[in-house]
């Protein structure tokens, strides 16, 4: 009887083990009440049923339907941002050819993706047509990418065909939140009386990932301060705050969270930079 208690305990606590497991890419701040915020942009739609009780989920909606997007919701997830490229254009796109005269050069780390012209009005056409796609899927907002066109193109051109895409998103009443873009959201916010950005996520404020050696680690303290500045610039123009950090050390990931619960951030850490379930 003793041992099958104890075979029933070990079992018990086992299911407790993989159910945590499900959720082990992403982790909100060490607040109980906090909002649960999880980026799961490398996963497909075979996650729809391993997932319930999140307050702000971002995936990749392109390769979701309007189905997969409303079982999300029927399983408590309360928001659901698509990410959406808006800087770069990447080659496992269904359009990439279509677009390669107007690519400014490659980007570093990411050999799939190049930057691109976001003042041609073919692309911003093409930006407008996968907004309109992802409304219709019934996402709530946009986690919008690469606007770091930008810093790496810094013409007044680039920043005006940034700002035509935002406009566009923007009457679709969906919300918007900036991934990364300081040097554009900087200047967004100081220069534009109309903000239409919600919320802004930096990666890596208090982790860093190493892409030579494929290590995961801390931030170094210019870099942490320089972006809880940036952060706090942007909460102080009234947008929620977002971080996204990559750590696989337990005691890394706590000082994360305890970091970024500090600040008044709200933190989703992923054990790997494909943000998927599992590495």
């Amino acid at each position: 009887m003793r041992k099958t208690k104890l075979f029933i305990k070990i079992i018990c606590v086992l299911i407790l083990i993989l159910s945590t497991a499900l959720l082990s890419a992403c982790s909100a701040s060490t607040s109980d009440s906090a909002e649960k915020y999880i980026v799961l942009i490398g996963e497909d739609p075979e996650i729809t049923e391993k997932l319930s009780d999140i307050d702000l989920l971002v995936i990749d909606a392109e390769y979701f339907s309007q189905n997969d997007i409303a079982r999300l919701r029927e399983n408590g997830i309360h928001e659901i941002y698509s990410y959406i490229n808006i800087g770069s254009i990447e080659n496992f796109r269904s359009y990439d050819t279509d677009f390669e005269k107007y690519t400014l050069g490659a980007y570093e780390n990411w050999p799939e993706e190049k930057w691109i012209d976001v003042s041609a009005p073919e692309w911003q056409a093409c930006a407008a047509s996968r907004v309109d796609s992802l409304v219709q899927k019934g996402v709530d907002g946009f986690f919008v990418d690469n606007t770091d066109v930008y810093y790496n193109y810094p013409q007044e051109s680039i920043y005006d065909g940034i700002l035509t895409i935002l406009d566009y998103m923007d009457h679709t009443g969906r919300k918007i939140m900036i991934n990364g873009g300081d040097c554009f959201v900087k200047k967004y916010l100081t220069a534009e009386k109309n903000v239409l950005i919600d919320g802004v996520n930096q990666e890596n404020v208090f982790t860093a990932y190493d892409f030579s050696n494929d290590t995961y680690t801390i931030n170094d303290k210019s870099t942490r301060e320089y972006y809880t500045d940036y952060l706090d610039f942007a909460m102080s123009h009234g947008c929620t705050a977002y971080t996204l950090e990559y750590a696989t050390v337990p005691a890394i990931r706590r000082q994360a969270a305890t970091y970024a619960a500090k600040h008044g951030y709200i933190c989703c850490i992923s054990d790997n930079i494909g943000l998927c379930l599992e590495k």
